[in-house]
């Protein structure tokens, strides 16, 4: 039965987590207190789950999937808001460099 709830809640917090998947987060408090980048990174998923789980729990009535689905996405950001988490997109990556131009010598 737990594996089965636990399945369920996988599934139905997969889409929030793919929106959330592509960008940089930075949390001002634990710089400033100088943690290390790992417990940074150990805190981040922590909250993340937090926000997940709270964000799936809040949504869960909403019967139409847009409205659920952006529901979650903003109810998960203000999750993170309140733990001291802010995001960005990440910077959009380099062209290809362009080929280089035959010189005459």
């Amino acid at each position: 039965m737990t594996r089965a709830l636990c399945l369920a809640l996988l599934l139905c917090t997969a889409p929030m987590a793919a929106a959330q998947r592509n960008e940089l987060w930075s949390n001002p408090r634990l710089a400033e207190r100088g943690a290390s980048p790992g417990e940074q990174q150990l805190v981040l998923r922590q909250d993340m789950s937090a926000c997940h789980g709270s964000a799936f729990e809040r949504t869960r009535g909403v019967e139409d999937e847009q409205k659920r689905r952006a529901l979650g996405i903003a109810l998960f950001n203000e999750c993170m808001a309140q733990k001291g988490w802010s995001s960005r997109q990440p910077l959009a990556p380099d062209r290809a460099p362009k080929a280089r131009r035959a010189t005459s010598t």
